[in-house]
């Protein structure tokens, strides 16, 4: 018996190791697109700064930030999102327009991240740019401030001096359409890229 729970316990942890590992590579939705995302910190410090207010009175502002639309500003920030050719052909990738949409995942004590509420987006609509990538080139997605979602329908803080991770994914049109890949028009396929995340680390003023 007890051998078997240790060989249940191993492979229990064993999933869990293997989960761990899926966390620091970058994925695609569908599987098996010939794309990959890099999240690159060209600043990897920042201050931390909650405009003079408390841990406490600055969740306090967010959280009643749904009732009068006035959420603090996200965090400024300076990185990059590559999105790489990894097949063996040349492919098309659609970037930049208002359906290219960039999803933010922070994680750590002091991480929240809400939808806004009460918020008013404007209309217009951006078309996407058609980028030719030849196999192992990429084309770079800069990220400035922790607002993202549809016309920056999201924003992320920390709250705490600490250690935080950030992942990123983004929505994009591929062509040849890969495989599984529902059908985007004009030959190419919806596809989503997730990148591993990085570590940032934010310092009390």
């Amino acid at each position: 018996m007890l051998r078997w729970q240790g060989m249940a316990l191993f492979a229990l942890g064993g999933l869990a190791f293997a989960g761990l590992a899926d966390e620091t590579k970058s994925k695609t939705d569908p599987p098996g697109a010939p794309l990959e995302a890099v999240l690159r910190a060209k600043t990897a410090k920042y201050a931390l700064d909650l405009g003079g207010k408390s841990a406490a009175e600055f969740r306090k502002q967010i959280e009643s930030g749904g009732d009068n639309g006035n959420y603090p500003e996200a965090p400024k920030v300076d990185l990059v999102l590559e999105l790489k050719n990894t097949g063996r052909e040349e492919v098309q990738v659609k970037v930049f327009g208002t359906e290219n949409i960039v999803e933010l995942k922070l994680k750590g004590a002091g991480a929240i991240t809400e939808q806004l509420k009460r918020r008013i987006t404007p209309k217009f609509r951006i078309a996407a740019k058609t980028m030719t990538l030849v196999p192992g080139k990429s084309v770079s997605i800069p990220i400035t401030s922790l607002a993202f979602g549809l016309k920056g329908s999201h924003r992320a803080w920390w709250v705490e001096a600490g250690k935080y991770t950030l992942s990123a994914s983004y929505k994009t049109s591929v062509s040849p359409r890969p495989k599984d890949a529902r059908d985007a028009g004009g030959g190419f396929g919806a596809v989503t890229v997730l990148s591993a995340p990085v570590t940032l680390e934010v310092e009390a003023k």
